[in-house]
C-alpha cells in the first residue's frame, strides 16, 4: 500500500509538470511608446517692401490712380503689421498670414492761376487688412527633401478708404469715406525644398475669386537655417486684388490693386 501511494504521488507530479509545459507562457503586455509628434510650427515676421499700384473709387466719384514705389510709400506709412504662422508635417500643412497697412497720400494739382491757392488738393487715405488662411495635403511625388502641397483656403479683405478733394481758393472741400469687406476662395500650391541642413527654398502661388472679385499671390525665396530654431529668407512677393460692388443708386465701389516687391523674413521654429 505504501509503495502504491508513493507511485501515485509521483504519477500526479509528472502529470502536473506535463500540463504546465503545455500551457502558454504568461508574458507582460508590451508598453506602447507614444507616437512621435512630427508637426513643426513656424512663426514669421515678413519684412515685405512692396510698391503699390492702385486704381480705386466709389459711389459716382471718379477713380483715383497711383503708382508708388516702396520708398515713396515710407513717407506716407502710418502703420504696418506683416506676420504669418504655419504648421506642417510630411503629409499636411496649414497656415495663416496677416498683412495690415495704413497709408495716407496727398497731392497738389495746379490749375490756372498757378500757386498754392490756384489748384486742387486731392488726397487718398487707405487702410487695408488682408488675412489669408489655408490648409493642404502633400502631393504623392518628389523626395523626402522636396514637399509640394496642394492648398485650399480663403483670402479676406477689409478696406477703409477716404478720398478728399479740396479747392483752397474757394475754401471748398469734399471728403467721402467707405469701408468694404469681401472674401475670395483660393486654390494653389506650397513648395518646400531642403538642399541640406542649412539651405532651403520656399515658394507659394495661389489664385481665386468669385463674382466681381479676384485675387492671386506669388512668393518665392531662398532661406538659411542659422540655428535649429531660427531661419531667415530673402525673396520676392506679389499680391493682386480686384473687387467691384454695385449699389442701388447706380454707383459702385471698385479697386484694382497690386502689391509687389522684395521680402525678407525671420522665422522662429518650434
Amino acid at each position: 500500500m505504501r509503495k502504491f501511494a508513493l507511485a501515485a504521488t509521483a504519477l500526479f507530479a509528472l502529470a502536473g509538470q506535463a500540463t504546465a509545459a503545455d500551457l502558454p507562457s504568461q508574458k507582460e503586455e508590451p508598453i506602447l511608446a507614444p507616437a512621435p509628434n512630427d508637426w513643426h510650427f513656424e512663426a514669421t515676421i515678413n519684412g515685405w517692401a512692396p510698391s503699390l499700384l492702385v486704381n480705386t473709387g466709389f459711389a459716382n466719384r471718379p477713380s483715383v490712380s497711383g503708382n508708388y514705389g516702396f520708398f515713396k510709400l515710407l513717407d506716407h506709412l502710418y502703420g504696418n503689421v506683416p506676420v504669418s504662422f504655419v504648421a506642417h508635417n510630411d503629409n499636411f500643412i496649414t497656415g495663416l498670414d496677416l498683412y495690415w497697412v495704413r497709408l495716407g497720400v496727398n497731392a497738389h494739382v495746379d490749375v490756372l492761376p498757378a500757386g498754392p491757392f490756384g489748384g486742387v488738393n486731392p488726397s487718398l487715405t487707405l487702410g487695408e487688412t488682408i488675412l489669408t488662411g489655408f490648409g493642404g495635403v502633400r502631393l504623392p511625388f518628389g523626395s523626402p527633401d522636396f514637399n509640394l502641397y496642394a492648398i485650399l483656403g480663403g483670402r479676406f479683405f477689409n478696406l477703409n478708404e477716404a478720398i478728399g478733394l479740396g479747392v483752397p481758393a474757394f475754401g471748398y472741400g469734399l471728403n467721402t469715406k467707405v469701408t468694404k469687406d469681401w472674401a475670395d476662395p483660393i486654390v494653389g500650391l506650397v513648395m518646400r525644398n531642403r538642399f541640406d541642413d542649412k539651405w532651403f527654398a520656399d515658394g507659394e502661388m495661389d489664385i481665386g475669386g468669385v463674382g466681381g472679385s479676384a485675387t492671386w499671390q506669388f512668393f518665392g525665396a531662398l532661406g538659411y537655417n542659422w540655428t535649429p530654431s531660427i531661419a531667415s529668407t530673402v525673396g520676392f512677393r506679389a499680391l493682386y486684388a480686384y473687387d467691384q460692388q454695385y449699389n442701388d443708386l447706380g454707383g459702385s465701389f471698385r479697386i484694382h490693386q497690386s502689391l509687389l516687391g522684395p521680402q525678407a523674413t525671420i522665422t522662429y521654429k518650434f
